[in-house]
């Protein structure tokens, strides 16, 4: 899919409940978004690598949360351009 690391596994995919066109894919490449149904992905989280899952919050569809392969947590409260690490 448009965007997307060819031959990569993802480990983690979510939907924004306000709005469907709107998914996220965790790879160890990164984390990519699609605001398109999955037409075109583009990367959001620069520096995030080793995604290994995804989740949005249902009640608050700019708040993401990834967590990566070594169980370090980041938050983004604007839909993916900006990250916090979790304590």
């Amino acid at each position: 899919m448009g965007g997307l690391p060819a031959n990569r596994t993802a480990n983690g995919f979510a939907v924004s409940a306000a709005d469907p066109r709107v998914m996220y894919v965790a790879m160890r490449d990164g984390l990519f978004k699609s605001v398109n149904a999955g037409e075109t992905w583009r990367a959001v989280g620069s520096g995030l690598k080793d995604v290994a899952a995804v989740a949005v919050n249902p009640r608050k569809p700019d708040e993401v949360y990834v967590s990566t392969t070594d169980g370090v947590i980041f938050r983004s409260r604007d839909g993916g351009a900006t990250w916090q690490r979790q304590q």
